[in-house]
């Protein structure tokens, strides 16, 4: 008995001495960065592993007084959410019809929309140019040519997931819906959208935060003038040197509000990434 509660104790120990060690791995390059945020820049050059003396703001005053910055934050945040939601919009419906209705040739459609997860976004990027081009629809500099391929690309792990959800949903729970007078679209609205919150927080921040983090397009596809955040975060960068001081602090505020919805959508993530892996 004492021999075994060595080795569980032994096992815990070393478990957890992995964990920490991951832990400091994975969170020492946020904390450097927080850390250089608040230094002068020859301070961070010449002691870069050292703690901050002086400790200053205006690395953030200088970053938040940068107008191009600002504009760059509001465009992203509205480009995003607007495109996540237009994902959604599009890819629940499908989703539950993929799971949930019986119809020719559903399981090769399915097929077919997952085929767009295979495609690497970055060779779409000249076809795209010439298709949101002046000679076609003439959308390239606007804001709107981005909405297209966001909404394009995050279609297919969008239905993957929202047809998982859906295929999960207990069918009694939906006879129950029908016997009271439910349409299938009731169903979708009343039933399903509800029970598939999970799914729906996962695809959300999943999406929201690959289009928050996304350059190339915007930088193939924006007009002078339309900034988003990663194009704002590349002016910090001189032609021969990086301003470490001011990237760090512009960093910092771009983190922040996604470290806020790791924080509370945690166990969204977790749960919606697990509906449907098991049937009753």
């Amino acid at each position: 008995m004492k021999k075994h509660r060595t080795r569980t104790s032994g096992s815990f120990l070393l478990r957890h001495l992995l964990l920490l060690t991951f832990l400091v791995i994975t969170a020492y390059p946020l904390l450097w960065m927080v850390l250089a945020a608040f230094r002068l820049e020859g301070d961070a050059q010449m002691r870069p592993l050292a703690l901050p003396t002086p400790w200053t703001w205006q690395n953030f005053a200088q970053v938040c007084r940068n107008g191009s910055f600002g504009d760059a934050y509001l465009n992203s945040l509205m480009l995003c959410s607007g495109s996540v939601l237009l994902s959604i919009a599009l890819a629940a419906p499908a989703a539950f019809a993929f799971a949930q209705c019986r119809f020719r040739g559903r399981h090769a459609l399915f097929m077919l929309f997952l085929l767009g997860m295979m495609i690497p976004v970055h060779v779409t990027l000249i076809p795209l140019n010439r298709l949101l081009g002046s000679g076609a629809l003439n959308l390239k500099g606007s804001l709107w040519a981005l909405v297209g391929p966001y909404v394009g690309f995050a279609l297919p792990i969008t239905m993957l997931i929202l047809r998982g959800a859906f295929a999960a949903l207990p069918r009694d729970l939906l006879d129950a819906g029908r016997i009271d007078g439910c349409s299938t679209w009731g169903i979708f609205r009343h039933i399903a959208m509800p029970i598939a919150r999970p799914a729906l927080a996962t695809v959300v921040i999943f999406n929201f935060l690959t289009m928050w983090n996304e350059f190339a397009f915007a930088l193939t596809l924006l007009g002078p003038g339309q900034t988003t955040i990663p194009l704002a975060l590349s002016q910090f960068k001189g032609e021969h040197d990086v301003q470490i001081t001011l990237v760090s602090a512009a960093l910092s505020l771009v983190v922040v509000p996604l470290l806020i919805v790791y924080v509370f959508a945690q166990k969204h993530i977790i749960r919606g990434l697990t509906a449907g892996a098991v049937k009753e």
